[in-house]
């Protein structure tokens, strides 16, 4: 008898787990402000064209004239320049802090900052912390974002981001 409680004491946690993974999925998956900003700067930094998505029908513009492909083909240029494959300066952020300055419906300010290195493979990365080679460098930016069609988009002039980069 009491075994028999027992597993149904195990099978009712099991399934109060599996509701509640459901609801916090849910909630993960909202759109926010702060995780429009978050969103944003990883792929900035990561130079991925895909931060467009992230920004306000203002810098969004039509293929080869936004402000997301001329800042990537500078990038692209400048490591080329330099000797390097894009790759090389391409970079990850980490430990970042987000603090929410204002909020209304339509609009945020958000105040970001955290931590960026280079994004190389994951091998050499670890190997160069082993040996302490490459550095991390701090970042810190506000970003101004509006909703348009009921998403959270970034506005203005994200880390210097104009179409003359």
């Amino acid at each position: 008898m009491a075994n028999r409680s027992s597993s149904q004491a195990w099978i009712l946690v099991a399934i109060l787990a599996v509701i509640f993974q459901v609801v916090f999925i849910f909630a993960d998956c909202r759109d926010t402000a702060t995780g429009t900003a978050v969103e944003f700067s990883k792929a900035y930094f990561l130079l991925e064209a895909d931060m467009e998505k992230y920004m306000c029908s203002q810098l969004a513009g039509d293929g080869e004239e936004s402000v997301a492909a001329t800042y990537i083909q500078a990038m692209a240029d400048e490591a080329r320049t330099r000797g390097f494959s894009t790759g090389m300066v391409r970079q990850i952020i980490y430990h970042v802090e987000a603090e929410t300055l204002s909020q209304d419906t339509e609009s945020a300010t958000i105040h970001l900052k955290g931590l960026r290195r280079t994004g190389i493979h994951p091998v050499y990365a670890y190997v160069a912390k082993l040996f302490r080679l490459g550095r991390t460098y701090a970042f810190e930016e506000t970003l101004q974002l509006t909703k348009e069609e009921g998403k959270w988009k970034v506005c203005g002039t994200p880390y210097g981001l104009t179409l003359d980069v």
